[in-house]
């Protein structure tokens, strides 16, 4: 393992603070993305229309449902011949939202009821002021009220609102110790009961919706339909007397997303017109499995890489599928780090640390993808990066958990690598990593995208 380093300035993590505080929902995570995209002359295209495939193009695919984005610079030679070079992360992070008939009156208090989206950590989400964030959708109808169809696919014609309440709208109370004197010793959550939250008091749940909506500048009570999350209000911050670390929701696994993001948009700066094709692609609902329409485990990466592989005009007629025997693709997920008042919960001889560097992830029963090939691919991007490398190993009386390294590895069957930056706390509403493995972080990826040190 290389253990190389070089003096870094964690300035990376100020532009991730502010990034991360508007990336609140996977669908704000994708707008974020985005913006930093246009910003550095990519242009959206759609998803069903036609994809460019000239060299030095610069483009981004936006999912239909909005929570998922694949970004690419299109490279002079053919996928077929060189491959791609994929940097894959999601957008999800475990998470409240709010069940179909969210209202409850309950105590003198008007509450939205909530569903758990992944494996949070309960207590977290606590007496802690939350936002609210989301998508709502409307069905398009006349004057008569009449629902409106799509003339060629003859659905319902829909719009959808992105909406975000930045302040605090809801808490969900913890109960006293005076009443519970065996929380601290047992203090299971829950989560039909203890999770839902309370949005104002007086018992008239319809009259406070309306409130509600009259924040959100969205008829929520007149919504068809909605992808709606609370959101922990603490903003990101750089914390420890040494501003080493930063706290934070959703650090797993947004700080990939800008990680890549990021190393992307700098490889066209340091080389705008690549011989292999950069993909950065960022997925929904990884925390549930990856298995919806715009997970890790559904075509939308497929259908996008065939489809420039096919028209590439390098490819001469070259099966689209042959540009898959070359791909890495570099499976971007937080790791666990060795915890100061826990430390007998890592092997010791694969116990990373926060600020000595990123972590390679290996798991023999393939909840990573890591192979011993692809282990050492990674040491020598670390080498030629000056970026020192972890090993992860969970201990062997634990249980793993995955990532989307594995789906994306069968689907294409592409060599994969999974990594990640150190972290505590993952799954807590309030995360910490440190700031200097963002920048190593970064740095590994720009040389895997440039492809030389």
């Amino acid at each position: 393992m290389s253990k190389k380093s070089k003096t870094l300035r964690p300035v990376a993590a100020d532009r991730y603070v502010e990034w991360l505080h508007q990336a609140c929902t996977p669908q704000h995570a994708v707008m974020a993305c985005i913006q930093e995209l246009q910003a550095a002359g990519f242009t959206e295209r759609d998803y069903a229309g036609d994809l460019p495939t000239t060299p030095g193009e610069r483009l981004f695919v936006v999912h239909p449902d909005g929570k998922s984005l694949i970004s690419l610079v299109i490279g002079e030679r053919s996928p077929c011949a060189t491959g791609y070079a994929i940097v894959g992360a999601h957008t999800d992070s475990p998470d409240l939202r709010l069940r179909l008939n969210p209202l409850l009156a309950a105590a003198g208090t008007t509450q939205l009821a909530t569903q758990f989206h992944g494996g949070l950590i309960r207590r977290s989400w606590l007496d802690r002021p939350l936002g609210l964030a989301g998508s709502v959708f409307q069905v398009v109808r006349n004057k008569r009220g009449v629902p409106q169809f799509h003339p060629l696919t003859g659905q319902p014609l829909l719009t959808r609102q992105l909406l975000r309440i930045d302040e605090p709208i809801a808490i969900i109370p913890d109960l006293a110790i005076h009443l519970d004197r065996e929380k601290n010793d047992k203090g299971a959550i829950n989560p039909q009961n203890a999770l839902n939250a309370v949005f104002a008091t007086g018992p008239e749940p319809e009259a406070m919706l309306k409130l509600l909506s009259a924040k959100a500048g969205v008829a929520l009570d007149a919504a068809d339909g909605f992808d709606l999350h609370l959101v922990p209000l603490q903003k990101p911050l750089r914390t420890g007397v040494d501003g080493s670390l930063v706290t934070g929701a959703r650090h797993d696994d947004l700080a990939m997303v800008w990680c890549g993001l990021d190393a992307l948009v700098q490889s066209v700066h340091t080389e705008p017109a690549p011989v292999r094709t950069r993909v950065a692609a960022f997925f929904d609902a990884e925390e549930t499995g990856s298995t919806t329409a715009s997970g890790a485990a559904s075509s939308f990466l497929r259908d996008v890489l065939i489809r420039i592989a096919r028209r590439h005009p390098d490819s001469h007629g070259q099966d689209p599928e042959s540009a898959f025997a070359q791909t890495v693709c570099l499976s971007a997920d937080m790791a666990h780090a060795q915890h100061p008042n826990f430390p007998d919960m890592h092997d010791k001889n694969h116990a990373p640390l926060i600020n000595q560097g990123i972590v390679l992830k290996s798991n023999t029963a393939d909840r990573y993808a890591t192979t011993g090939e692809t282990a050492a691919l990674l040491a020598g991007l670390c080498e030629a990066a000056r970026v020192p490398l972890q090993a992860f190993v969970t201990r062997q009386d634990l249980a793993c958990g995955t990532t989307i390294g594995p789906i994306v590895a069968a689907s294409l069957a592409v060599r994969t690598v999974d990594l990640g930056c150190p972290m505590w706390a993952m799954h807590s509403a309030a995360e910490t990593l440190g700031a200097h493995d963002l920048e190593s972080m970064v740095a590994v990826m720009q040389t895997f995208f440039v492809g030389k040190a």
